[in-house]
């Protein structure tokens, strides 16, 4: 491709912290690198920093954004409607003035719209007040992601608005040729036993767990899992179980799961994976998806990353965005209740299906991901049209004179 300089592009998200995240990036740069057809230099800026008080959303960051041809916001649970001391009523606090200094194209890629910590007026205020911004001008394109966030949209800040956004599929469903690309599959010698990979969260106690007995709900959640996984053992004596930690706090429910197993199922046949953050800790988890048979997952990455691995994958529901994902894929069937006690022989009897009878589901993984790649390719003529008129894709030259 002679003569066609790089494109420069801000990626604002999260890459430290949730590997969830990194899993997410690694399936979007590659389809924005195709649309563009064109090389690509990426500068990745952590919003983490902003929580951390590191970095403010003033004019420093307004000077970084034009210094670039494109900005990339996401994906991520950016669109949360509790902020109430936020500008915009989300974590991108960032003020009207301030904002209508940038310049550069922005894409709002694959957000989550999440009320599950509340929507109070003032924020939902601001953040029509914002939305009308971004949907005024030609120079932002706004999508959120396949969780319910549409629904979301419509119910909390209004039907014009969800009719207005472009709802995509999370780019952790595309991890597959990423994961090949970037860590070879290691030769397998011979056979081995079955394998479960599960996915356990206790972030939001209240939100997952108030409904069980005890002063916060995760001491008799923790319980009644570990029963459940004991069951399974029993009804498979030569399966494994990795337990796979996405963040840090995995670690503190896992461990006191662990802590209610018998002896020997936690000696002989169950594993932790490796807890890390960024791309190579991503990876890791990944392969272990890849080289499980089922997978018994609480978070959002932990269950649409298996099922675009091809995995038997089912999600364990206690915060609506999972029975919202499932029901988005067609799939209502894979989201399982565990959000009351009681739910132990249901996921005994779910997790089998799942290694031993998967034409039980509704529908397959494969079904999932065709359906994820039809609501990709049906946005691809509207972002590629974007990226033509501010001359982002091949054979055109920036718009942005800043980011030269």
């Amino acid at each position: 491709m002679p003569n066609i300089s790089p494109l420069r592009i801000l990626h604002v998200a999260s890459f430290s912290g949730n590997i969830g995240d990194n899993a997410n990036h690694m399936g979007f740069r590659p389809w924005i690198e195709r649309l563009v057809d064109r090389p690509v230099v990426w500068t990745q800026l952590e919003i983490r920093e902003f929580y951390w008080k590191e970095r403010m959303w003033d004019d420093d960051f307004v000077a970084q954004v034009n210094a670039h041809d494109l900005a990339v916001i996401g994906g991520g649970n950016y669109f949360e409607l509790w902020v109430d001391s936020s500008p915009t009523g989300t974590s991108i606090a960032i003020d009207p003035a301030t904002f209508a200094r940038i310049k550069t194209p922005i894409f709002f890629n694959a957000l989550g719209v999440d009320p599950g910590q509340g929507a109070s007026e003032t924020a939902l205020a601001r953040f029509r007040a914002f939305l009308d911004t971004l949907l005024a001008s030609p120079n932002h394109l706004v999508s959120v992601r396949n969780d319910g966030a549409s629904a979301n949209l419509a119910r909390w800040v209004g039907q014009a608005y969800a009719e207005a956004i472009d709802t995509i599929p999370d780019a952790g469903f595309f991890v597959a040729p990423a994961l090949a690309r970037l860590l070879p599959t290691p030769r397998e010698e011979g056979p081995r036993p079955p394998r479960f990979a599960v996915n356990i969260a206790s972030d939001m106690a209240d939100i997952r767990f108030g409904q069980f007995d005890d002063r916060d709900g995760r001491s008799a959640f923790a319980a009644e899992f570990a029963h459940a996984l004991e069951n399974l053992a029993a009804a498979r004596p030569e399966a494994e179980i990795v337990m796979v930690p996405h963040i840090f706090r995995d670690l503190e429910i896992i461990s006191e799961v662990i802590g209610h197993l018998g002896d020997r199922l936690r000696r002989t046949r169950l594993s932790v994976a490796p807890y890390g953050s960024g791309n190579r800790a991503a990876l890791g988890a990944l392969r272990i998806y890849e080289q499980s048979d089922a997978v018994l997952a609480m978070r959002f990455h932990a269950n649409i990353c298996p099922i675009g691995l091809g995995r038997q994958t089912i999600g364990l529901n206690c915060y609506p965005q999972i029975a919202n994902l499932y029901s988005e894929l067609g799939q209502p069937d894979r989201a399982l209740d565990i959000s009351r006690p009681g739910f132990s022989a249901a996921l005994t009897s779910v997790a089998l299906d799942a290694l031993d009878a998967p034409d039980r589901f509704l529908a397959s993984p494969a079904a999932a991901n065709a359906r994820v790649f039809d609501l990709r390719e049906a946005f691809e003529p509207k972002i590629s049209a974007w990226l033509d008129r501010h001359g982002l894709a091949a054979g055109r030259t920036t718009s942005n004179p800043l980011a030269r």
